[in-house]
């Protein structure tokens, strides 16, 4: 009789979810036994006090269960002054990778002393039994005489994880009043198939629609940021009413808790999200060039402030790659692709909205030696030190040829004079850092132009000391 009404319960407890992982301890399964746990026939031993072990288990032979034998100094019941879950019993690991709503059942005949002396526990572990999370301790003395059937919800820590691990344990135990402790039959992990759908949508500025780029979208199952046009895609979303959070420089966090996501279906949503005036000011004329194939160069202007400005932060495809304090900065050894960049600053009240986005495509082509006007002109290194070298290609006669260097401020600091050159004439300049007088310039970006009776062609160079 007492199958028959056990296989009702669980049936209909069940009724909507699978069976992930069962075990009635038939087979001798891959239990990890620590101390007294066994998995064998009870025998009614133990019960010097509370109540003594089952004489038979709930359904077959076996059961798990502690010193199930008689083979410690209290035959029958746990020992004394355990340590810390000195006794365990670790289940292998389940695959609780498509379910979600898991559930851990089992038939339980447990005693154990109240908690200020003995301790039972079970825990879980989702990442193959390196961390553990405790779902149950005894809240006080426990002494069962029948088998109960006991459920938790560990839908918290196992849903959608390839790696869960149970574990039972007794300890600490006190010097006195031993217990005959854990038994347990028939264990069952369940959990409700899961299906995917999707959320896609578009982050935008509540009040003027315009896109937000590079905001950052959260959900417990995915995250990714939104692009240029602030759109943004989560697939791979079991399906189900799920949270949506999405955070972006200079706006408040925008949530939405009731996206229902479909089915193998995917659900659009508008984030309008709401620009926070409280904000500090950001960094100006953000600018960026390539060199060296592969490197870029960003600059821009410091924000017209009171705050106490820290630090700059450089972003790049929303991501954080650098904290610097001058008004430049240089992304090296990039591979070939397109890149997003922007730059906030960070103040003693927080951090700014970003400067303006800029976009900057890696081909792999120096783009400081692309032809102009019938003229190639790039310098290396780039940045440089102590000294970097102009080099030019014309494609036609010209005459009166110089090269001119420039600061930031727009004063002239060098000029190299040149010779008349003919058709397909390559040559070059060695740049010292230094003035016209000589004297040693210091380090920034200076502008250079091969100039001529029928061109002007500038490139950008960055001298570092």
């Amino acid at each position: 009789m007492k199958i028959v009404v056990f296989i009702l319960l669980v049936c209909f407890s069940f009724l909507y979810s699978e069976t992930i992982w069962q075990d009635g301890f038939e087979e001798f399964p891959n239990w990890q036994l620590n101390g007294e746990f066994e998995i064998d026939i009870p025998q009614g031993l133990g019960g010097e006090h509370g109540n003594p072990d089952p004489a038979a288990a709930y359904e077959g032979l076996r059961v798990l269960g502690v010193d199930l034998t008689g083979t410690g100094s209290y035959s029958g019941d746990y020992e004394t002054s355990l340590g810390e879950d000195e006794y365990s019993a670790i289940s292998p690991a389940i695959n609780c990778n498509e379910f979600l709503n898991v559930e851990l059942s089992f038939m339980l005949w447990l005693n154990v002393e109240q908690p200020d002396y003995d301790h039972a526990s079970i825990d879980v572990s989702n990442d193959n039994g390196t961390t553990w999370i405790e779902v149950w301790t005894n809240t006080g003395g426990i002494e069962n005489t029948s088998w109960n059937l006991t459920t938790y919800d560990i839908s918290a820590i196992a849903d959608l994880k390839e790696e869960v691990r149970i574990r039972f344990t007794i300890g600490p135990t006190d010097g006195s009043w031993q217990y005959s402790g854990w038994n347990i039959d028939e264990l069952i992990v369940t959990g409700d198939p899961v299906v995917y759908g999707a959320i896609e949508g578009n982050v935008v500025n509540s009040i003027t629609s315009e896109p937000v780029a590079f905001a950052q979208i959260n959900n417990q199952f995915g995250n990714t940021i939104s692009n240029n046009e602030g759109y943004f895609l989560l697939s791979g979303i079991p399906a189900g009413l799920r949270t949506l959070t999405i955070n972006a420089l200079g706006y408040y966090t925008y949530v939405s808790d009731d996206i229902s996501v479909p089915e193998n279906d995917t659900i659009f949503v508008l984030c309008e999200i709401v620009e926070n005036p409280d904000s500090p000011p950001s960094p100006l004329n953000l600018e960026g060039n390539v060199y060296g194939e592969y490197n870029v160069h960003l600059s821009w202007d410091a924000p017209a402030t009171r705050e106490i400005l820290l630090a700059y932060n450089v972003y790049r495809n929303g991501f954080l790659i650098s904290s610097v304090l001058e008004e430049t900065y240089d992304d090296l050894n990039l591979i070939a692709g397109a890149y997003g960049y922007f730059v906030s600053a960070v103040y003693d009240v927080g951090e700014s909205l970003p400067s303006e986005l800029i976009n900057i495509e890696i081909t792999g082509v120096d783009q400081n030696n692309l032809l102009a006007n019938g003229v190639k002109l790039s310098n290396y290194p780039n940045p440089f030190n102590p000294a970097t070298e102009i080099m030019f290609q014309l494609s036609g006669i010209s005459e009166d040829v110089k090269i001119e260097i420039y600061n930031l401020k727009g004063q002239k600091v060098k000029t190299f004079l040149i010779n008349s050159l003919t058709d397909q004439y390559s040559n070059s300049v060695i740049w010292n850092g230094d003035d016209n007088n000589g004297v040693p310039v210091s380090s920034g970006i200076y502008f250079y132009r091969l100039i001529s009776d029928n061109m002007d062609v500038g490139r950008k160079c960055l001298l570092l000391k």
